[in-house]
């Protein structure tokens, strides 16, 4: 089992795109981040930022593996639903099924169900991404925590 990272940084600011929703036809934003750790790069994150019926959720998948000079096919994508829950005035981060709208392909590797993702070695490591996109891209964050009554 790999140890988990807490020195993470981003490769820049995130990339961002207005996209529209499959399932309603809404816009929604989606941001890329890269994430490195002191050795070079650590994931991809992707985070889906909806609001449906006044709810804001943010779908975050985190693609762990190799990422220069070595096969794709180690890759494993981690999905996460961040939003609101019952009995909670604060937003909870459970773990889904895997990169949903992305068709199958290298850059995704292996997607994980949401049984698959609690089981895995690099649980850990997903969820220590999950925890730094809240906290340092701009637009996850604020869509997530922004609108809370506090």
């Amino acid at each position: 089992m790999q140890n988990a990272v807490v020195n993470l940084t981003l490769d820049g600011p995130p990339t961002v795109s207005e996209e529209e929703c499959s399932d309603c036809g809404a816009h929604f934003t989606l941001t890329k981040n890269f994430v490195l750790d002191g050795d070079g790069p650590y994931a991809i994150a992707f985070a889906a930022l909806h609001q449906h019926g006044g709810e804001f959720e943010a779908w975050i998948d985190v693609i762990l593996g190799t990422f220069e000079g070595a096969a794709d096919d180690d890759r494993t994508t981690f999905g996460a639903r961040v939003g609101p829950v019952d009995s909670s005035r604060e937003p909870a981060a459970t773990a889904v099924q895997a990169a949903i709208p992305y068709e199958d392909g290298q850059t995704w590797g292996t997607k994980l169900g949401r049984q698959e993702a609690l089981a895995h070695p690099r649980i850990t490591d997903f969820w220590i991404v999950v925890d730094f996109i809240l906290e340092t891209d701009p637009h996850v964050n604020h869509h997530v925590y922004g609108h809370l009554d506090h």
